[in-house]
């Protein structure tokens, strides 16, 4: 029997149901390696009990609880964690091989469209309570108790002493390379899971025609433009559905925009099933999962034209060029005519079966010492 290597992996939380971009991808991630038998995973969640996104409730934990004093090779799942246990990494170091995961590095390149962004930010600054509300639920992602300091001390940490780089995109990969001087071969672009429970369901549909929209409304993602294409189409069939973090626009004015607010991550499936369409305006991406799923549901999904997402995540997509082509789209359905079936052969790259061997094998590689 080969040898099985034993394997740390770091995340803030291994909470289910969280509704965190990196959490979910830790959740998913430990689940798809519990069946590669050539490793051993160990869970080590930094910050204990309910935290971020979720409500009250405490949701089931993947955390194992074992601790393990020197595994073959730590796997932090985000930067600012490796960052906030430095000490103690700084000790397995000596002995442990160190991979870290980097997802999005928009706070490290200029950003376009520069105008969407700027009426993003003054839609906020004019409504003092969403701000509040969108201050809070920015610093529960990076900010309780990370920083987004830590975050970017821990990036630097992640580069200077990491083995390899997992990038969840080619474009993470560019601006690593680009503005921190890594070399490329260092960097693995590995994209992250998708659930199984995202397919095509038979959900009873709504007699309106619903386009959809889930996310964080942080202003790269460009939520604006949707908000106020869907304002100028006429007619009572259409409603849009929004769900997520905190909403920084005005929708009182128009009693057919729906906000629901958080979703647990169990019930995200059958929310995007409910969709006629996905929109997904983002300016910019480390990724796009959100779209992704849709696709995996067979949803047609809508993106921008100009707006930087790894080609895996654009492609067989309906994309708009502005507002006005967005009204255009949606006022006459022409996501009718995306290729559902190609849209979702774009999502077998992340699939957990397929993902979690790619893992396994550069673990293994880099616990070797194969290839520098």
């Amino acid at each position: 029997m080969d040898k099985q290597y034993t394997v740390k992996l770091v995340s803030a939380s291994f909470s289910e149901n969280s509704g965190g971009g990196v959490i979910e991808y830790s959740v998913r991630l430990a689940k798809a390696l519990e069946n590669e038998k050539s490793i051993k995973v160990y869970n080590s969640a930094v910050i204990k009990g309910n935290v971020f996104l979720t409500p009250k409730k405490i949701y089931k934990s993947l955390d194992t609880g074992k601790k393990i004093k020197n595994p073959d090779l730590l796997h932090y799942t985000d930067p600012a964690m490796l960052l906030k246990n430095a000490i103690f990494a700084g000790y397995f170091l000596r002995k442990s091989k160190l991979i870290v995961t980097v997802h999005d590095l928009y706070m490290f390149r200029s950003i376009e469209p520069k105008s969407k962004i700027i009426k993003s930010k003054i839609a906020i600054l004019k409504r003092p309570f969403r701000l509040k509300a969108s201050i809070k639920r920015f610093f529960s992602l990076y900010g309780r108790p990370i920083s987004i300091i830590t975050l970017i001390i821990g990036l630097r940490f992640a580069v200077k002493h990491s083995d390899r780089i997992i990038c969840v995109s080619e474009k993470t990969r560019e601006i690593l390379v680009d503005k921190f001087n890594v070399d490329r071969k260092k960097c693995e672009v590995i994209y992250p899971i998708i659930s199984k429970d995202f397919k095509p369901m038979n959900v009873k549909k709504s007699k309106k025609i619903i386009i959809g929209h889930i996310s964080s409304y942080f202003p790269n993602k460009n939520v604006g433009v949707l908000i106020d294409a869907f304002k100028e189409i006429a007619g009572s069939n259409f409603e849009l559905h929004l769900y997520g973090g905190a909403l920084p626009f005005r929708i009182d004015d128009d009693k057919r925009i729906k906000y629901y607010g958080f979703i647990p991550t169990n019930d995200l499936p059958k929310v995007m099933n409910s969709f006629d369409v996905f929109v997904f305006p983002s300016a910019y991406e480390g990724f796009g999962m959100p779209a992704m799923e849709a696709k995996r549901c067979k949803i047609p999904v809508i993106t921008y034209r100009n707006g930087e997402l790894p080609d895996i995540v654009k492609r067989n997509t309906l994309q708009f060029t502005d507002k006005k082509d967005l009204v255009n789209l949606l006022k006459n359905k022409k996501w009718n005519n995306v290729d559902l079936d190609r849209a979702y052969d774009d999502t077998k790259k992340c699939e957990p079966s397929y993902v979690a061997k790619q893992i396994a094998e550069l673990y293994k590689k880099v616990i070797k010492n194969k290839n520098g």
